[in-house]
Formats: structure tokens, sequence, C-alpha cells
């Protein structure tokens, strides 16, 4: 096996868990639309049937649209993801949601106004969103295309430790030809597995292999631990926030916060860590979570134009984070996240100050 094969299929798998810690869940399958083959998911197109490295419902839909699945598309460059990738997304993204099937029986209807059936396929529609996730940053073309063609970005580099990133850059051909070729397979189907249960008897050899003292052992503990340990926020500008809890009752306080009442936040830095940002969580006047964030690459260089200027940081603070969708973990499917809006009043002393 190819060491980028079975790097990929890793960062499928440290994708997928991240999604599903935010409340994203696995989709089946319908057999005609969407089916699988050789342990494989595919989505059809115009064109073809396409390969989804990672295909899941979100926690919450839009009213008076379709309701939409997201795909990421997981690249495991060693190096920055560039334009071209993020072009094919976009690619990616049109065939799929430009699919129908029209049959020549139903054209020849349309002749008739006085035809007693519609002209297309009754069954449920979708629109999928395809995204691009990578386990190194991306190129500057390739974050101002993908801006521009509303495609998300995600980099595990972003939130997941220096050293795991290093450690999954440095994975090596002679590292994979140390593995017993039984174990290799098996550890590739268990990546590639959609539900992803180490758990079960299929994947006992991924399961010993994983617990000894090893490199992808390692990536996959380090990973996992902090995908449990952060929360994901979701700002105005759509940018996913990684937060890091300060307090060890996070959890209970996320999951038995019911409804969708907003909850009210400041958000304070300092000087020597400006791209470490701190979020203070309130109800009413009771100070309930902390959580420390790194503010997205391309709002940071915003700032850094204007010289980390303390009125532009109030800016971006109710340009860009006036609203905060939380997912905690383990919320129901009924209230997935909580809302967190920034203190009009807090900012308003803020900026007299």
């Amino acid at each position: 096996m190819k060491v980028e094969t079975l790097k990929g299929a890793l960062l499928e798998y440290l994708v997928r868990n991240l999604l599903k810690s935010c409340g994203f869940t696995t989709i089946k399958s319908d057999g005609l639309y969407t089916f699988e083959r050789s342990g494989l998911f595919f989505v059809n197109g115009r064109g073809a049937a396409h390969d989804a490295d990672v295909l899941m419902d979100p926690p919450v839909q839009m009213p008076f649209a379709y309701p939409t699945r997201i795909i990421f598309e997981c690249k495991a460059y060693k190096g920055e993801a560039n334009i071209a990738i993020i072009r094919n997304a976009v690619g990616l993204r049109n065939d799929i949601n430009e699919f129908e099937i029209v049959t020549k029986d139903s054209l020849k209807k349309r002749q008739n106004n006085r035809r007693a059936s519609y002209a297309i396929e009754t069954r449920k529609r979708y629109y999928y969103q395809v995204g691009v996730a990578s386990i190194n940053n991306f190129t500057k073309p390739a974050v101002e295309f993908a801006a521009n063609s509303k495609v998300p970005l995600l980099s595990l580099s972003w939130f997941i430790g220096r050293q795991t990133i290093e450690a999954y850059n440095s994975l090596s051909q002679n590292d994979l030809d140390q593995i017993n070729p039984l174990t290799l397979q098996n550890l590739y189907k268990f990546f590639k597995d959609r539900i992803g249960n180490l758990n079960n008897s299929d994947y006992d050899s991924s399961r010993s292999f994983l617990s000894e003292n090893n490199k992808i052992g390692d990536i996959v503990t380090f990973s996992n631990t902090f995908i449990n340990l952060t929360y994901v926020g979701l700002i105005e500008t759509g940018d996913l926030i990684f937060l890091y809890p300060r307090q060890n009752n996070v959890s209970s306080i996320l999951t038995n916060t019911i409804g969708f009442v907003p909850l009210k936040a400041e958000i304070h830095y300092q000087n020597n860590k400006p791209n470490i940002w701190l979020l203070k969580v309130f109800e009413g006047v009771n100070l309930r979570m902390e959580f420390e964030f790194f503010i997205p690459d391309r709002i940071f260089n915003h700032w850094k134009q204007f010289n980390l200027d303390k009125n532009v940081a109030l800016d971006m603070k109710e340009q860009f984070f006036s609203r905060i969708f939380i997912f905690g973990k383990n919320r129901n499917r009924e209230y997935p996240f909580i809302t967190v809006n920034i203190d009009q009043d807090w900012l308003d002393s803020a900026r007299n100050q």
C-alpha cells in the first residue's frame, strides 16, 4: 500500500470524527443517487459518480431551502493546498447539484399540455455543499478563490498540535513497510469506515496496533484527544473557530443549556498573544464558560495591516464575532447548538474607554 493512500484515509477519519463531535451524522445511501461500492461512498453527478471522501448531514437545516449535505474533499498533501484543488471542488459541487434524471418518456409527455404527471423524478432533493479539508494550510490564492466561491476550508493544523501535524507529514513509505500487510489493510478499512467503531470485532488488529507505541497510533490518539477536548464555533463570516475550555464543567453546562435563548459574551486578548482570544460567556451577570481560541488566519492578517490597532479589534469583534454558534458534544438533535451574542453594552463601553 502506498503511504499516500493510507494518509488520505487517515485524514478522512480525523475530519469525520471532528464533524461527528459537532453533531454531524452519517447518511445512508438510497441505492441510486447515492450508493456504496467496495467500501467507498458515491454521489451521482452529471458526468460520473463521485467518490465522496466525507459526506454527512449537518445538525441543523435552514427553512425555505432544500436540505443541505456537506462533502469534504480531503487532501493529504505535505505542503499547502493550492487553488487548483478549490477549483475542482467548485466543479464537483456544480456537477452534483445540477444532476437530474429526465427520461425520454417524460420529455415526450411535455408535448402534451394536459400531461398527468410532472417530467421530473419524484425524490427528496438535497443541496450539496463541497468543502476542502487539508492536514496543512492553504495558499493565499486558494483562500481567496474559496472565499469568493463560498467553499468552506478546514485545516487540521488550525487546532491539532504542531507535533502531531509534523508526525503526520513525516509518515513515510518505510514506516508502512514495517507494518504487517494484513494489519495495514485492516487499518485502511477502519479509517474508511464511515461508522468508525474501533470496538467492532472486525477491527481487532487495528485496535491492537493503534494501542501500541507507534507513529500512526500516536497521531490517532493525540488527534482524538484534541477533538474530544475542543468545541467548534461558527462565526458570522462562516469561518470555524476551535474553542478550548478553561474549566472542566463546560460539557455539562453546554449539554444542560436548553433552547435557543442566546447567551451574552465578551471577547478579550492579551498584547503578548494577540492571535489567541478569550471568549467569556455570561448568563445574566454570572460567568458561565471561558474558552480560548485562535482567530482565523485571514482575519488576523487583516488586523495586522492596521498594526493590531485596538479600535480595529473592536470593529472586528462587532463585525465578525457578534454571534457565535457553539456546537456542544452530546447535545440532542432538537437543540444541536447554543447561540452566543457579543454584549453590545460591554462593546460600547470598551469603545468609550
